[in-house]
């Protein structure tokens, strides 16, 4: 087991009474688990799936259809500028060339 680095996470008191709610509700189904584990379980868990998480953020009821195939297309299509000015930016949006 690799060692635990320590973090410290602020949590606004609606968010601290949610985190033991669960973890009351975890245990009423049997599973006793740390809050540092839930934590650790819902970073998984949004990891794996970023776009329930989108979602969840842009209030969607449901989830991006298809994310995987929509976050490497991104993802894919990435491509290194090197250094790069607003002008070069501006220039590429508005239809132009890079100069380089």
């Amino acid at each position: 087991m690799k060692p635990m680095a320590k973090s410290i996470v602020r949590l606004s008191e609606a968010g601290k009474d949610r985190l033991n709610e669960l973890q009351a509700k975890l245990a009423l189904l049997g599973y006793r688990f740390t809050r540092e584990r839930i934590l650790e379980l819902i970073l998984e868990a949004a990891a794996e799936s970023p776009g329930v998480l989108v979602a969840r953020l842009e209030r969607l009821r449901v989830p991006i259809p298809h994310w995987e195939e929509v976050f490497r297309d991104v993802m894919e299509s990435v491509e290194d500028w090197g250094p790069t000015s607003w002008r070069d930016i501006d220039r590429l949006v508005y239809g132009g060339e890079l100069k380089r």
